[in-house]
């Protein structure tokens, strides 16, 4: 089969295909053809052998996909041949076909595009676990985005908006901010601009700002969380443009918390929660709640370009690399 290998670690564009063995599933495992896998900053690290987490090299790379089952292995019966599925593996889903354990694979419906849900597994569940889970955000509050035209981010305005909360993004261009405004946000802030704080603040209002949510960390991140209503909450999800560093007296000057999302972590810990997670963004995508179309989709060929972009901050949306492609 067709898929990415990395062999030594180092720059993702510099990824090519490679033809290597698939195998049958074992005891307890399904066999897919891959549809779509989403690409994020986890992948990228992991290629870059800049993660906590080294694999043994060579590894096919790729975690949040969509596929259909081909095989099943005994003991298997949640799933059978010919089913839609979402799922999360550490690696080896960028390939045309992945074998991993049935149980980290959850059922689609049919009328469900198996593309739109290759991100499923990290960006919206990271953003419905961490905003609902995590950060306790209510319908009538308002959330701060950091970054929020890329795939972390977006997706979280989705879904702070099917929440019911309302939404300030903060980008650093026109197409990024507009991104935001067609997600959902209710207001857009330059944050390249340096009276962005005063702009946010303008755009919360008299009620201000109960939830920063941070993929971005570096310089950004002690700014937001001064921003924060007292009470308020501020989610640590990744950190882009570096490590932040915030005075351990502001949380308590501010009379707010500071929160880690990890839901890679949380689910390797407490797989229990995976499903009432991915249910929520299957029920919210079939009422409308949710557009998890890719803005960008790449074939496996094109995965360093798709990279590229990702980790120079080009992109805008959601990335896809479709296998079969």
């Amino acid at each position: 089969m067709r898929a990415l290998q990395v062999e030594a670690f180092g720059d993702p564009s510099a990824l090519k295909v490679s033809d290597i063995a698939g195998r049958a599933p074992n005891k307890g495992e399904v066999q897919l053809r891959v549809a779509g896998v989403g690409v994020g900053y986890f992948d990228g690290l992991l290629i870059k052998g800049e993660y906590q987490i080294k694999p043994p090299l060579p590894f096919v790379p790729g975690s949040s996909f969509s596929g259909t089952v081909e095989a099943v292995g005994e003991g298997v019966s949640h799933l059978k041949v010919g089913d839609a599925v979402a799922g999360f593996a550490f690696m080896g889903a960028m390939a045309e076909q992945l074998t991993l354990p049935a149980m980290s694979c959850f059922p689609l419906p049919a009328q469900l595009k198996l593309e739109d849900a290759a991100n499923f597994f990290i960006a919206y569940a990271t953003g419905l676990y961490g905003l609902r889970e995590i950060g306790n955000l209510k319908a009538d509050e308002t959330l701060l985005v950091l970054g929020a035209s890329g795939t972390t981010g977006s997706t979280a305005i989705e879904i702070a908006k099917a929440m019911g909360a309302r939404v300030i993004a903060c980008a650093g261009t026109e197409e990024k901010r507009q991104r935001c405004l067609d997600a959902g946000a209710d207001a857009v802030v330059d944050y390249t601009d340096p009276e962005w704080r005063k702009a946010a603040k303008s755009a919360a209002g008299s009620k201000g700002i109960d939830v920063v949510y941070d993929p971005v960390g570096g310089t950004t991140a002690e700014p937001a969380l001064r921003l924060l209503n007292p009470g308020g909450r501020f989610l640590v999800v990744g950190f882009v443009t570096g490590i932040a560093s915030i005075p351990l007296n502001l949380p308590l000057l501010k009379q707010c918390s500071i929160h880690g999302v990890n839901w890679g972590g949380a689910v390797m810990t407490s797989p229990a929660i995976v499903p009432p997670v991915i249910s929520t963004l299957v029920e919210w995508t079939l009422a409308g709640k949710l557009k998890p179309q890719a803005d960008q989709r790449f074939a496996l060929e094109q995965a360093g370009e798709a990279f590229a972009a990702l980790f120079e901050r080009r992109s805008v949306g959601t990335i896809v690399i479709c296998p079969q492609e």
